[in-house]
């Protein structure tokens, strides 16, 4: 026996086997319950939705010996060779083929005979859409005063084309695109069934890429089959149907974030030796961006792209699509799609909006650190008070002590040299003004406020033989200062901004609370050489020699 295609194998014989379109089916089996069957029908909607299957179903309903609650029973003669198709009281005509108005003048002429078993002669014109305008015309007054016993169901894809004359006589039903879960559980069936051994996110690869198309799903199922030697695998419905993987929109995505150029051109390489269509890869990687802005932005959780929706700023995400939608309309018009292609992901990673939303970001970091670091401090009477330690290398009231006392006129004294002190002239001093330039000098009273990013340089900048050095520089010429202090610049934004507060309310001299500036003395250990000369080696490496 010759094989047949399981999308023909599992056309629905009842309304229960009909998956989706619960809406419409309802409906119809009430207008059998109630007796209230319409004399005309405009089924519309995408391919592969239940469009046809309805039409027969619904036909087979209304001339059944024994209807079970609108359903047909499937058993009695009636049911049975409807099903065979023995039964002419069912005619389909393709209206592709038979859009003449020849043909529907013919369909005019029979239709005044009474149906020969059943209590309805039901004509399913299937593209109806596909009638010419005289074909309409001549179809018109008999679809607006049929004979009792017949019943018009039109079905279209493109239901824009039908004349409002038909639209208004008939009952119209709009069939959506399946939903994802329940072509899953229709495909489930199928699978148990036939027996086929296929991973779970194969399954869900299938009904993904029917695009709400149930036909669509398991004629993609059924190549998959003649496809894969053993095991259906994820990775073999992407190789038949054409359709990028998540792995690699993962990595192409992730090289893109990471503005890698090369590697984004590779991926786009490999994907295309691979025999993936472009189109394609641009279509797919949208739906990707979709999925990582719905995994940002709502509570739909995305699993494969959770690690590119913490990476990725919504602010970027619409920028890539801006240029992928833009890339979709300009490949429309040119041959050279790969060209296209390959600029636009060149743009996605150098481009100058991208540095206004890496501002942007940077910008929206720094709030959120300050806000956990004024949370930090609100909470700093619970921490240990660093001036009970007698380890602590500077204290919180060393640092108001320079804030109450500061002196604008030395600090912009001090500002005016600074930059000499990258290149320092003499050589034993060198690495100590070097140093003293990386740090920000905040405040000057009798002493500097210094503030630095790394918190290993302010405590190197504690080694007794370094604030010598630091001292003899600042004093060359004359006595400025007898001693500085030297933070973390995080710790220093929230004194700074607290300290701004009180002098806004006009306390002129600001009292700080309890804080933990995090420099203590590092534990007792044996030391092998000097710090300066531990200092010294990381800057110069094997150029510093050491005389006892």
């Amino acid at each position: 026996m010759a094989y047949v295609a399981l999308y023909r194998t599992y056309r629905p014989k009842s309304f229960e086997e009909v998956a989706g379109q619960k809406v419409i089916i309802k409906t119809l089996q009430n207008a059998i319950i109630h007796d209230k069957i319409q004399h005309a029908y405009l089924f519309s909607g995408p391919r592969g939705t239940g469009k046809t299957s309805i039409a027969k179903i619904y036909a087979k309903a209304v001339n059944c010996l024994n209807p079970q609650h609108g359903s047909p029973c499937n058993k009695c003669d009636v049911c049975v060779g409807i099903d065979r198709g023995d039964i002419a009281d069912v005619i389909e005509i393709d209206a592709a083929s038979n859009n003449g108005v020849d043909e529907i003048r013919d369909l005019r002429d029979k239709v005044k005979y009474m149906p020969s078993v059943g209590k309805f002669k039901v004509y399913i014109i299937d593209e109806v859409h596909m009638l010419t305008t005289g074909a309409f015309n001549a179809l018109l007054k008999t679809l607006e005063e049929p004979p009792k016993h017949v019943i018009f169901i039109l079905a279209t894809t493109e239901v824009h084309k039908v004349p409002p004359t038909i639209l208004s006589r008939c009952q119209r039903f709009d069939f959506k695109n399946i939903e994802i879960k329940d072509m899953v559980e229709k495909l489930d069936e199928i699978i148990a069934k036939e027996q086929i051994a296929i991973d779970p996110e194969a399954v869900q690869a299938i009904a993904e890429n029917a695009e709400g198309g149930l036909r669509d799903a398991i004629s993609l199922l059924d190549q998959a089959i003649s496809y894969a030697e053993s095991n259906i695998t994820e990775e073999d419905v992407h190789q038949i149907s054409g359709s990028v993987s998540k792995t690699s929109l993962t990595k192409i995505l992730q090289a893109i974030s990471n503005k890698e150029i090369t590697n984004a051109i590779i991926i786009l390489k490999d994907l295309i030796a691979e025999g993936k269509e472009i189109t394609r890869i641009v279509s797919d990687l949208i739906l990707a961006l979709r999925d990582i802005l719905l995994e940002k932005t709502t509570t739909i959780a995305m699993p494969k792209y959770e690690e590119l929706a913490s990476a990725l700023s919504t602010e970027k995400i619409y920028f890539y699509l801006d240029v992928l939608n833009e890339l979709q309309q300009d490949m429309k018009w040119t041959h050279q799609k790969r060209a296209y292609v390959e600029l636009a992901l060149i743009k996605m990673m150098d481009h100058q909006t991208l540095q206004t939303i890496d501002y942007a970001g940077t910008i929206a970091d720094l709030k959120n650190e300050i806000q956990a670091l004024k949370k930090r401090f609100d909470d700093a009477p619970a921490r240990v008070v660093e001036s009970k330690r007698k380890d602590a290398l500077v204290t919180i009231k060393d640092v108001e002590k320079i804030l109450n006392q500061g002196n604008k006129e030395k600090k912009e004294l001090l500002l005016s040299a600074w930059d000499k002190l990258k290149n320092y002239p003499k050589a034993d001093l060198k690495m100590a003004a070097y140093l003293l330039y990386q740090g920000e000098l905040e405040a000057v009273s009798n002493e500097m406020l210094l503030v630095y990013d790394d918190i290993s340089i302010c405590k190197k900048l504690y080694d007794q033989t370094v604030s010598q050095q630091i001292l003899s520089i600042m004093n060359a010429k004359t006595q400025l200062i007898d001693g500085y202090v030297a933070i973390l610049k995080s710790d220093w934004l929230v004194i700074k901004k607290l300290y701004i507060e009180q002098h806004a309310k006009g306390i002129k001299k600001p009292k700080l609370g309890p804080y933990d500036l995090k420099l203590y003395k590092d534990p007792d250990k044996p030391q092998k050489e000097a710090e300066i000369v531990n200092l010294a080696k990381e800057y110069f490496g094997d150029l510093v020699t050491v005389k006892e």
